[in-house]
């Protein structure tokens, strides 16, 4: 069986319309704090595949093991107020919320519908992205990343040939995951400066968990 990871970003979306003749499904993680344009996308790709849309508990997740950061302050994780002190904000590695709410339940998703090969829109030239390698097997599952040697440039000249490009994808995070995610500084200055434009007040939530972040960090330093 066949599925795609599909974020609603520009690039499962264009493995979405690369693909659709041979993918079985794909499967979308609903964090319950995506941007609107998501969720529009999401019903867009539902029209092209057969759509799996998983639910997982973010705000459960965050509320046990605190706000997702780039650099962590140890004593401001679960584990490290064991330790000190309850402090005012729990933090926790960006990467660990990332798996929990969005990796791990999209893999449980591929697992219970049988997937044996999994596609993903990963490219070489993008700053984060997993250490699986193309066709590398783990846990019985075949990865597959068919644009890795795409350029950001040959991924709009393909969807420009099967869709309106939605406006929101020059933003480099253009899948628009959690709008109140503080974290991968280094990639989200214009979907920051976006966000405060067109949906102030789910700025003013990132704003808030940003600044819990900094405080924190500036009292460990």
């Amino acid at each position: 069986m066949k599925a795609l990871a599909f974020s609603g970003g520009k690039d499962s979306m264009a493995c979405l319309h690369l693909l659709k003749d041979e993918l079985d499904c794909a499967i979308y993680v609903d964090t319950g704090f995506a941007y609107p344009e998501t969720r529009d996308l999401v019903n867009y790709a539902a029209g092209l595949v057969t759509m799996y849309v998983v639910q997982s508990d973010r705000a459960g997740q965050n509320a046990r093991e605190g706000i997702p950061a780039d650099v962590v302050p140890v004593e401001w994780t679960v584990l490290g107020q064991r330790f000190t002190s309850p402090k005012s904000v729990t933090i926790q590695p960006s990467l660990v919320c990332c798996y929990e709410n969005l990796s791990k339940p999209l893999l449980k998703k591929a697992k219970d519908l049988g997937v044996t090969d999994l596609y993903y829109g990963q490219r070489l030239e993008e700053l984060y992205k997993a250490p699986s390698q193309d066709e590398e097997v783990i846990d019985g599952i075949t990865r597959h990343h068919p644009i890795e040697t795409w350029t950001t440039q040959q991924v709009f000249e393909y969807l420009a040939t099967k869709m309106t490009i939605p406006a929101h994808y020059v933003i480099t995070r253009s899948s628009l995951d959690c709008y109140d995610c503080p974290a991968y500084a280094r990639v989200s200055r214009d979907l920051v400066a976006w966000t405060r434009q067109q949906y102030p007040e789910r700025f003013q939530a990132y704003q808030r968990r940003a600044d819990a972040v900094h405080a924190a960090l500036q009292e460990a330093l």
